[in-house]
């Protein structure tokens, strides 16, 4: 009767809404654990999905705009409003690291997908904008730990690259530019 009116289906019938906005919290969780666990290797199963017994690249956004609410939260602690900064570094910086690493691969890396690594790597990040609430900017202390921030960033990142690129060999290639991103993040999130 009424409940089918105009080709509608029943509720029951229909995924979860979260499913069918493609959020995986376990998904977004193992990646979180990834980024924050140096030690642990990246396996494909925490870069691609299967679908209809095909993987396809992982493209979540929901966690790297979580991570960047955080920084920006962060950042707040030190009354520093820079969520257009962190935002538009963000863009610009994902859309450059994505051309070279399109350039760089003969598979070439999906833009969603070089978002969300790039994005879920900020997450050492968003500790270092909380060390910075306490400690001294230029303090040797605060100098330290942007370097090891920098390094961890890019290691976890890079290392996920190389995986959705498939070039095991350009390691080091494929972590100067993403390098130089994390370090534009470092300095926004430090002065």
């Amino acid at each position: 009767g009424m409940a089918q009116m105009g080709g509608a289906e029943s509720f029951e019938s229909e995924p979860p809404l979260l499913e069918e906005l493609g959020i995986d919290f376990d998904k977004i969780l193992q990646k979180t654990i990834s980024v924050l666990n140096p030690f642990k290797k990246v396996t494909r199963e925490m870069m691609y999905s299967e679908v209809d017994g095909h993987q396809v690249p992982d493209s979540d956004m929901a966690g790297p705009l979580l991570i960047a609410l955080m920084l920006g939260g962060a950042m707040l602690l030190r009354g520093k409003v820079h969520f257009g900064y962190i935002y538009g570094v963000g863009l610009v910086g994902c859309i450059m690291v994505w051309l070279v690493m399109t350039l760089m691969s003969e598979r070439g890396v999906d833009i969603y997908q070089t978002s969300s690594i790039l994005g879920y790597c900020l997450l050492p990040m968003v500790l270092l904008a909380f060390f910075s609430v306490i400690f001294s900017a230029t303090g040797y202390v605060m100098t330290g730990l942007l370097a090891i921030t920098i390094a961890w960033c890019t290691l976890r990142s890079s290392d996920m690259m190389v995986l959705a690129m498939d070039v095991q060999n350009e390691k080091a290639l494929v972590a100067y530019p993403i390098g130089l991103f994390y370090a534009c993040f470092a300095l926004i999130s430090v002065f």
